[in-house]
C-alpha cells in the first residue's frame, strides 16, 4: 500500500482532505480556554511580558511568539550573539529575529509548543540571563 501511495505526491493530502474539510475538528479542544495550546500560549505571553525590557503582543493563531527586547538597555547590537550566549549559558535555544529578515537586533522568536512547566523553566532562565546581560 505504501508504494501505491507514493505514486502521486499529493496522495497523503487526498487522504486527509475529508477530515480537514468536514470531519471531527480536534483542534478546538486545544485552542479554547483550558486547552493545552491556549494555556501554553497564555503562560508564555505572561512570563515574557514580566521580564524587564521585553514585551510581546499576544499571538492569536501562531504557535510561536516574536518578543521585542530593549536593545539599548542590554546594548544588543548582534542578536545572533545574544541567542548563542543564552544557549551556551542556559542550554535553551531561541532564534534571533534577524533570522526572519527582521532588520534590527531587537526581536527573538520562541515556540509555544512545549509543556507549561518547560516554558516556565526556560523563560525563568531567560529572565535570569537578561538580568546580568550586556553586550560589549
Amino acid at each position: 500500500m505504501l508504494a501505491s501511495m507514493r505514486l502521486c505526491a499529493n496522495v497523503p493530502a487526498q487522504h486527509a482532505i475529508q477530515t480537514a474539510l468536514g470531519g471531527y475538528q480536534s483542534i478546538s479542544e486545544f485552542i479554547t480556554p483550558g486547552g493545552r495550546l491556549y494555556e501554553q500560549r497564555n503562560r508564555a505571553w505572561e512570563l515574557i511580558n514580566d521580564i524587564p525590557g521585553v514585551s510581546c503582543v499576544k499571538p492569536r493563531g501562531a504557535l510561536y511568539m516574536f518578543p521585542k527586547i530593549d536593545a539599548r538597555r542590554f546594548n544588543i547590537h548582534d542578536d545572533q550573539k545574544m541567542v548563542l550566549d543564552f544557549l551556551l549559558q542556559e542550554k535553551v535555544l531561541l532564534v534571533q529575529g534577524t533570522a526572519f529578515n527582521w532588520p534590527w537586533p531587537d526581536h527573538f522568536r520562541i515556540v509555544t509548543l512545549p509543556r507549561v512547566d518547560d516554558i516556565e523553566l526556560s523563560l525563568s532562565k531567560f529572565a535570569r540571563f537578561l538580568s546580568g546581560y550586556h553586550q560589549l
